[in-house]
């Protein structure tokens, strides 16, 4: 069932997103959650690394009002604590000048 839900948003999300969508696996190294008194653009969000990331990115990011936000979180944590590997899609004309790049996917290799 999970294979199926992570099927369908990453379908979705190539059908809605205008740019193209690159992908890059690995182990989740770091996640940084920012509570609701952050008083930056990042407060409720996330940020979050892989052990290795691709050139041109610092942190994978989710934003708090992201529809996808729990989902996400949930497996990002699973596969940090089991060290299950993850692959993540990414819009690579979306890095801006941090190198912060919008999740779009978060799918099992």
């Amino acid at each position: 069932m999970k294979k199926i839900i992570n099927i369908v948003i990453l379908i979705f999300t190539f059908y809605c997103s205008s740019a193209i969508a690159v992908s890059h696996s690995g182990t989740v190294k770091k996640i940084n959650l920012y509570g609701g008194e952050w008083g930056n653009s990042w407060k409720g969000g996330m940020l979050y690394r892989l052990d290795t990331m691709p050139i041109g990115v610092t942190y994978f990011t989710v934003r708090a009002n992201d529809i996808a936000f729990q989902s996400f979180l949930s497996l990002l944590l699973t596969a940090k604590h089991t060290k299950m590997p993850v692959v993540i899609h990414y819009a690579p004309d979306k890095v801006d000048g941090n190198g912060y790049v919008n999740t779009l996917v978060v799918s099992e290799p």
